[in-house]
């Protein structure tokens, strides 16, 4: 199978999304740490599904009018978004 250069591409913007969005995730759980006591503070490490919702639901307590979650979610989408687009060049959905 030859991979093209759009597929190359595609997939590029996909990890950079992905990249960024942790990034930003990262930033949000400093951002809340900051807050936090010590004993209450969350770790960067270890993403669930509860811990997610956890640091979501801490970010918009803490700054209600915070930008970080959106601009995360915005990349997160963004990549998952990505990836779906790539399955077309690579023949998922002849």
């Amino acid at each position: 199978m030859i991979i093209n250069f759009s597929v190359i591409v595609i997939l590029c913007l996909a990890a950079s999304c992905a990249i960024l969005s942790s990034f930003f995730l990262w930033q949000e759980i400093g951002e809340v740490n900051r807050k936090l006591s010590e004993t209450e503070q969350i770790s960067y490490w270890g993403m669930h599904p509860v811990k997610m919702a956890r640091v979501k639901r801490e970010y918009k307590r803490l700054y209600p009018t915070g930008k970080i979650d959106l601009i995360r979610r915005i990349f997160q989408y963004m990549a998952l978004g990505l990836m779906v687009l790539l399955l077309i060049p690579l023949g998922f959905f002849r």
